[in-house]
Order: structure tokens, then sequence, then C-alpha cells
């Protein structure tokens, strides 16, 4: 009892310490101090020493779909002949297209897509062509996708701002102010065999581009 008692009070007495920071004897310290890398405080395993690393070349950030067409002409009808929406036209697509359009699209196009947004009335931005004229009342929905994606004319490029799917479903709802509700309804069938084939040309153009 008297050994254990001594052994006890040793530990005790070298456990104090008058610096308040200090943890005394620490058990079992890799508990407590870690040997991972500190973020930005440098990494010996790399010449440059740089902690954050840039990704591999030609890798793909988790969830999302690289859009392999390229920003040309050809690329522009390569995306009317054989991109198609994979979106059902129901309620609740329009419904959200509605409401990404109000928020991104309406300050040019105008509510009901005729060219007449804030940009245009307010600002004295040339109007875009509206939605149910000849210009534009038959633009196929695949072009449509690579012009919100890349940008075209005056409309710059909302990629950074839209989702594949948000895309998509903004598409469905400007299909209604185009007076296509029919042929958003006749492309939903082809939807998934474009789908496939977009995913197809997708992987072909980005394995060439890497």
């Amino acid at each position: 009892m008297l050994a254990i008692a001594t052994v006890s009070l040793t530990v005790a007495l070298a456990s104090c310490t008058s610096d308040p920071q200090s943890p005394g004897i620490e058990y079992m310290p890799d508990m407590y101090r870690t040997p991972a890398l500190e973020p930005y405080s440098g990494n010996s395993n790399y010449a440059d020493s740089m902690e954050a690393r840039i990704p591999a070349e030609g890798s793909i950030a988790q969830g999302y779909i690289p859009y392999g067409i390229p920003n040309t002409n050809e690329g522009y009808e390569l995306a009317g002949n054989i991109l198609k929406n994979p979106l059902l036209s129901s309620d609740v697509t329009l419904s959200e297209g509605k409401e990404i359009y109000t928020k991104f699209c309406t300050h040019c196009h105008g509510k009901e897509g005729k060219g007449d947004g804030l940009t245009v009335t307010a600002g004295g931005h040339p109007p875009p062509p509206a939605y149910d004229s000849q210009t534009l009342k038959n633009l196929p929905e695949g072009k449509m996708f690579h012009t919100i994606t890349y940008g075209k004319n005056l409309m710059g490029p909302h990629a950074s701002q839209l989702n594949v799917e948000e895309r998509w479903k903004v598409i469905r709802y400007v299909q209604t102010l185009q007076g296509n509700e029919a042929n958003a309804e006749e492309t939903t069938a082809e939807g998934a065999e474009g789908e496939t084939i977009s995913e197809e040309v997708t992987s072909e153009e980005t394995a060439m581009n890497n």
C-alpha cells in the first residue's frame, strides 16, 4: 500500500506545473497531439511545401457533370440535334422552372418572355427576341441548353449560376413561353435516349480534351 501511495503521489506531483497552459503529463500524447498536418502550415512531402494541392489533371469533382460539347457554331448545332430534355414536363418541374426563370431571366427576357425586361425598358439594353417570335419559337431545347451554358451574343453564360438540372427545368418553362407545350411533351419520351447520347458525347469530348 505504501508503494502504491508513493507512486500515486509522485505522479500527482509530476503532473503539476506552474504553466497554466500546460496539460502536465499526458497519457498517450498522440491522442492529444495529432501527427496530421495543420491546414496551410506547409507539407514537407512536396518540393514546393504547398499544403493545398491542385486537383490532378483530368479529375472531375464529385457531383459535377462535364459538358463536352465545344463552344463553337458547330457545337451549337450539334447540341440542337442530339440533346433532349431528360425532365418530364410536370407541374412541379414547370413551377420550379418558372421560379428559376423569375430569378435569372426576367430582367432581360421579361415575365412573359417578350424581350421587355427592366434592362430593356429602364436600362436601354437591346431587347432579346421574344420567345414566341419566329426567331425563337421553334428553337430546339438542346440549343437553349448550349446557350445557357456558354452564353450567346449579348447573353452571358449561366453555367456558374445554374446547375444542369436547373438549366433543364428553366428550359421546360421557357417552352411554355414559346407556345410549345405540346412539343415539350413529345420530347419527354425522347429524354432518356437524349440523356444517354449526351453523356456519351460528353465522355468522348472530355476524353479528347484531356
